[in-house]
């Protein structure tokens, strides 16, 4: 449970430091690095950095979308075949980051496993 924690904290301020400079990729690279030096096990190594990023890509297109009154949000939301829900659009956003987040964190740890 440990691990999972510090993994799930290094993952989410490493995918803050490289949104910096990096396009939405930067959390695939940042749980990437994450796997690679923490080691979890079983289906730990996909899932808590599912929630992880998941939660934070839900979070950062909350507090986008709401500096304009969710405005933007709203006709992309009519765009998509979410019938105008702001939420599930936010939820949608969430899910995509942790699903990328989730295969990064894959990617690093197969990684390690080669180099070991």
């Amino acid at each position: 449970m440990k691990r999972i924690l510090i993994h799930s904290l290094l993952s989410i301020g490493l995918a803050l430091l490289l949104q910096s400079f990096t396009p939405w990729w930067g959390v695939v690279i940042a749980t990437a690095i994450s796997s690679y030096f923490i080691r979890l096990k079983g289906s730990s190594v996909f899932f808590s950095p599912l929630l992880s990023i998941g939660l934070l890509w839900a979070i950062q297109a909350y507090s986008i979308s709401s500096s304009n009154d969710f405005i933007l949000a709203e006709k992309i939301a009519v765009l998509l075949p979410l019938n105008g829900s702001v939420g599930a659009l936010i939820a949608v956003t969430g899910l995509v980051g942790g699903i990328f987040g989730g295969l990064g964190s894959l990617s690093g740890r197969s990684l390690k496993v080669l180099v070991s």
